[in-house]
């Protein structure tokens, strides 16, 4: 890859980010609001495993 590649790629998606740029606000607001939640599950199931491996009989 040469540099002319890599500012033409970004003349590219500079242009033409009135396009694209709303979809990509709308996702990163969609993942806003799920990460923390997804988070806390995967927490909780962390937590759980632990437990279970601690307390269950071998």
């Amino acid at each position: 890859m040469t540099i002319e590649n890599a500012t033409t790629g970004a003349a590219v998606g500079a242009v033409t980010s009135p396009i694209w740029l709303p979809s990509l606000h709308d996702i990163s607001t969609a993942c806003a609001e799920v990460w923390p939640i997804l988070g806390a599950i995967w927490l909780c199931m962390q937590i759980g495993f632990k437990l279970y491996d601690r307390f269950s009989d071998r």
